[in-house]
């Protein structure tokens, strides 16, 4: 039985993603959160140098005055020249994006316009 529910959990989650609130339930590098894919996917050579690969989102985020803050993953080792082009684009790709801290994180079901599940939606 549970092979059958494994399964049907591994059909249906590339269609589950998160919309951050708080970020204190939605993992920063293996969560789908930002974008179409988790970010260890979409940028797998500093997932490789990530500090921590299991770090929540609401830990790499730095709060800052007037609602504002900056993202700061933290890494194993100064970057190389060639790797700061990487590390450029992971900044653009989280540019806009923040914590909204007075509300909770929320599953999303992406098959969907309002993002809730629907059978109909398979």
């Amino acid at each position: 039985m549970w092979k059958a529910i494994n399964k049907v959990g591994q059909l249906v989650t590339p269609y589950f993603g998160f919309e951050v609130g708080d970020g204190k339930n939605v993992r920063f590098w293996k969560d789908k959160w930002c974008g179409t894919s988790p970010l260890s996917e979409a940028f797998p050579s500093l997932f490789a140098l990530a500090t921590s690969k299991e770090v929540w989102v609401n830990e790499v985020w730095t709060a800052g005055g007037d609602r504002r803050g900056s993202w700061t993953p933290t890494f194993n080792k100064p970057f190389n020249d060639w790797e700061m082009e990487e590390v450029g684009r992971l900044l653009c790709y989280l540019e806009g994006k923040k914590l909204r801290e007075e509300e909770e994180d929320r599953v999303r079901w992406e098959n969907s316009k309002d993002g809730v599940f629907s059978v109909k939606s398979l």
